[in-house]
Parts: structure tokens; sequence; C-alpha cells
């Protein structure tokens, strides 16, 4: 019989390829040895230091008004603030947070949801409110939305989401 892993299951990783300059993959292993950490931990290491130090402005919760407020922050903070393992609620806290990061694919998928009565605590209350869109039922319906999406992503208009 096998054991399992201590934390086996409790982390979900993602693979990535990626083609560097053999150079530069020498002194990542270099820095590696050094740290005595993984060739992984030195670039997540890496990452978070550059976001850390990379600033993006955002609106986020502000303690002292109460409100959402645009305010620059590292990209890092933006990153913990949004983060969720819900794809759906990932989604609408970037959409919320700041929208200028959108691909063009995903600016179409923020103007179907807004498009569609269903996602409506109140249609239509104000556009891009966070207490507009009802995330249980975004949530419910994630999976047939984006396939709804990408069958109509050629449509020269945004399409409403109708569940069938």
């Amino acid at each position: 019989m096998t054991k399992n892993k201590p934390n086996q299951g409790a982390r979900k990783t993602e693979a990535l390829t990626l083609r560097l300059d053999p150079k530069v993959r020498f002194l990542i292993d270099l820095i590696a040895r050094q740290k005595r950490q993984s060739i992984t931990g030195v670039i997540e290491s890496a990452i978070e230091v550059y976001a850390t130090n990379f600033l993006i402005e955002a609106d986020l919760w502000d303690e002292e008004t109460e409100e959402d407020k645009l305010q620059q922050v590292s990209l890092y903070k933006l990153s913990k603030e949004i983060y969720s393992t819900d794809d759906s609620l990932r989604f609408m806290m970037l959409v919320w947070c700041c929208p200028r990061l959108l691909s063009y694919e995903e600016v179409r998928l923020k103007e179907t949801i807004y498009e569609s009565k269903i996602f409506w605590d109140q249609y239509p209350h104000s556009v891009n409110s966070r207490e507009d869109i009802d995330i249980d039922v975004l949530r419910e319906h994630w999976v047939s939305l984006l396939k709804h999406v990408d069958e109509y992503k050629s449509s020269p208009t945004v399409v409403p989401y109708k569940p069938i």
C-alpha cells in the first residue's frame, strides 16, 4: 500500500514550459545552488519580488473611506486581493478591480455577462458595480457561459446568454 504525502492534493500547481537563453538557464541554476532551492523556487521568488516592485492602479477597498477607491498598489498585492480558486469569482474580481488588464476575449466575456439579465441582481443598476452581478448565478452558469461566448466569438455584436 502506498502512503499519501502530507500535502498531496492540498496544493495544485501549474506546469509551464519556457524557452530560455542557455546563459539565463545557467544563471538560474547557479542561484538555485547558492540558495539551496529548486529552480522552480528561484523563479517563483523572482516573480514575487518583481511583482512586489511593479506598481499598478486598481480599484480596491479603502479602509479609510470604506469604499472602493482607485489606488496605486503592487501587482503582488493586487494578485492577493483578487485571486480565488473559483474561476468565475477571480474573473469578476479582475473586471471590478483592474479592467485595463483584460484581454479582448475577456472583455467580450465581461460584455456578455453585463448584457445578460440572468446575472444581474437588479437589471440594470449601474455598470461595473460589484453589487450588481449575482456571483452565485454566474458560478452556476460559468461553464455554459464560456461555451456560449466561444460559440458567438465571431459575431459582430455581443449575444446575451440565456440558459437553456
